[in-house]
């Protein structure tokens, strides 16, 4: 965590959707995720690193290059959707950033009413997506994009840059439950646009 202890808050779409930029990078997780998830060297560096995943279980055999190519393409939907969604939601009350974002834990799906500061998680836009695009939730169209991660396992606990996410989701919480910023009005404070 030691990575993460100095960090902003900025506004995406002012009301609605945030990101973090950790250690003053002058680089927000949201725009990060899909500068990363466009970049044919990063990914497969990261596709090399992790070709064992990829190659087995989860989401079957797949060569790195259309692992690649398959990030690409899936990438260029959830940025703009996110965008259009977010701004959406200010004055439509169906099509808000709480129809993307789903908790992080299957089990609060049943929780009523929805736990303060959810941890959550959207996904790319591919029926069985391993892109996946993590937040903290502060009212129905109020999110702050901790950072995302592709995801080749079934559980987050079983790679080191997916503990990493979970990390930072926890880091996000506690900074938020400190500073008593429960919603739109209270996150104003803490932002940079």
């Amino acid at each position: 965590m030691d990575n993460y202890i100095n960090f902003a808050i900025t506004t995406i779409i002012e009301n609605s959707l945030y990101a973090v930029e950790y250690n003053n990078t002058g680089n927000d997780e949201f725009h990060n995720l899909f500068e990363n998830w466009s970049d044919v060297e990063y990914l497969e560096a990261f596709f090399e690193k992790h070709k064992s995943d990829l190659q087995r279980g989860f989401y079957g055999n797949m060569p790195i290059e259309d692992a690649i190519f398959q990030t690409i393409n899936e990438a260029e939907k959830p940025e703009q959707q996110l965008i259009e969604i977010a701004e959406k939601g200010k004055t439509d009350a169906v099509h808000s950033l709480q129809t993307l974002f789903k908790p992080l834990y299957n089990y609060e799906k049943a929780i009523y009413p929805i736990p303060e500061h959810q941890k959550s998680k959207a996904y790319g836009s591919d029926f069985k997506s391993w892109l996946r695009i993590y937040a903290i939730r502060i009212e129905k169209n109020t999110f702050i994009v901790t950072g995302g991660a592709i995801k080749l396992t079934e559980t987050m606990n079983d790679r080191e840059h997916l503990q990493n996410e979970l990390e930072k989701l926890d880091l996000v919480k506690q900074f938020l439950i400190n500073g008593d910023i429960i919603d739109n009005d209270s996150i104003v404070d803490f932002t940079e646009i």
